[in-house]
């Protein structure tokens, strides 16, 4: 095994590792920017008669403290010298401190220099590990790691690992947390049925392969997002063209209420027309920002999970360990229609809400597809999955509640999920898999009641994602809350 290869071995060795080198920087590198910007800005009349006093043939200016300043130029000079070193020193001994390592049970983190804070978390409660590598750590090759934990805010956030390493480290922490949940597995059935203590071969087998990655800046820049260990083929192939025109429908009729709007004060104060510009310019930038966000986007099965990867100049990508995946919605909004695109959306077992490594939601599994690569997306997390031929709906004198939707609004069961669908003008198809139900819950409102009608939702984990239906027949509710009950008790079993 090569040199570069031990290192990687001893990752998850158990021993004390350090961030990469220029943590410091990446971390408060911009207030000192900020504060040297500052302080240019300040004495900018100084640093001309400084530089160009005699050029121009200018005295030096009046003020306090740029006479102060020339007056003891060396004091000022020692002064900057000392803070400048202080800041340096601060930084270093704080990278110094700030540690993590990789156990058979646990992953920990410490640091602080002052204030001490340690953090564990327990491998059998990892949920994913995602990497993001926005722009400015890639030129100095550094990546972020979050490592989900199972509970709100459960996550260990690596800011920053050497690029090279934060693709061996995920891989050595998916495998040793599916190692550990598999070892508590075995404990629970007949003794001779466990086998302790063997150390799970695939990363023997990946580690020469892994060690064997160009590290270099350049070509991280170059790698797609999904370059990794196994170098996966990714299911959809995202067109921008199509990301492009996604994103432009989606937000035209804020655009439209926007510019009718501002027209309309326009017509009667024409001054108001000035503030139509910033908020254009916020629209334009949110759609840019959505579009290099969804850039090169991938997805794939892996051995460690479903791995989507996206971004153009701040990349990131994410894993989905088996199981994971508690709700999927599959939605389409009302301009998309014409051009058959759908958006994929799913709740995941920790911050399902939070954004991304580079800023696209977490929860955001395919940002837009046609209706065959959203059926490819989904077999990964259902493979074979069906969409049910039968629902139940909404009753005739419901349907005054739903007086548009009513024919989509209905649900379904089949051996693996509950099926909710809903909406004509922004279609909904809603799958939760039985294994997933946390709870069921049954709705009626004095109005709902007196037509015999209630509303049903399955509860998830917390999330973008809502399994709920309303103006169902009082009577096929109950019938669903008992079905779920039943049907999500048997895939547990």
């Amino acid at each position: 095994m090569t040199e570069a290869g031990e290192r990687a071995w001893r990752l998850s060795d158990g021993e004390w590792h350090r961030l990469h080198p220029a943590t410091p920087l990446l971390r408060g590198g911009i207030i000192f920017i900020a504060l040297l910007g500052w302080v240019v800005v300040q004495f900018r009349d100084l640093w001309i008669n400084i530089f160009l006093g005699s050029v121009v043939g200018e005295e030096p200016p009046e003020d306090p403290a740029t006479s102060w300043i020339l007056a003891h130029s060396w004091l000022a000079v020692l002064i900057a010298v000392g803070v400048l070193v202080l800041i340096l020193g601060f930084g270093w001994l704080s990278w110094r401190m700030h540690e993590y390592r990789v156990t058979d049970e646990l992953i920990e983190e410490r640091e602080g220099i002052i204030w001490r804070r340690h953090r564990r978390g327990r491998l059998d409660r990892v949920q994913g590990v995602d990497i993001a590598r926005p722009i400015l750590p890639r030129i100095f090759g550094a990546a972020r790691l979050e490592i989900s934990m199972a509970g709100s805010d459960g996550s260990i956030r690596l800011s920053y690992v050497a690029s090279r390493i934060a693709d061996t480290l995920r891989a050595e922490i998916l495998i040793a947390a599916a190692y550990r949940r598999s070892e508590e597995a075995a404990q629970q059935r007949p003794a001779a049925a466990a086998q302790p203590g063997v150390v799970p071969a695939p990363l023997a087998s990946r580690a020469p392969a892994i060690a064997n990655r160009v590290n270099a800046v350049v070509a991280d820049f170059m790698a797609p997002e999904l370059d990794q260990e196994v170098a996966p083929e990714s299911v959809v192939e995202m067109h921008a063209g199509r990301l492009v025109g996604s994103t432009a429908l989606r937000l035209a009729p804020v655009l439209l209420i926007v510019i009718a709007g501002a027209v309309a004060a326009g017509i009667w104060r024409p001054f108001t027309l000035i503030f139509l510009l910033p908020i254009l310019i916020a629209i334009f930038g949110l759609a840019g920002r959505e579009v290099l966000r969804a850039l090169r986007y991938s997805i794939a099965a892996t051995p460690d999970g479903i791995r989507i990867g996206y971004g153009l100049f701040s990349t990131a990508n994410d894993t989905l360990p088996p199981g994971r995946i508690h709700a999927i919605e599959i939605r389409q909004p009302l301009l998309w229609r014409p051009f058959g695109w759908w958006r994929v959306r799913i709740n995941k077992a920790s911050s399902s809400a939070r954004e991304g490594g580079s800023g696209l939601s977490s929860s955001t599994m395919l940002p837009v597809g046609t209706l065959d690569e959203v059926l490819r997306v989904l077999g990964l997390v259902l493979p074979d999955w069906a969409e049910p031929t039968a629902f139940t709906g909404t009753p005739p004198r419901g349907r005054w509640l739903r007086w548009f939707s009513w024919r989509r609004n209905g649900f379904a069961f089949d051996d693996r999920t509950v099926v909710i669908r809903r909406g004509a003008l922004w279609r909904t198809l809603t799958l939760v898999p039985l294994a997933r139900v946390q709870s069921v819950a049954i709705e009626d409102g004095p109005l709902t009641r007196a037509m015999g009608l209630a509303r049903i939702e399955v509860h998830t984990v917390y999330g973008v994602v809502s399994a709920h239906i309303g103006a169902l027949d009082a009577g096929d509710a109950a019938a669903m809350w008992r079905d779920t009950e039943r049907l999500t008790l048997a895939a547990l079993t």
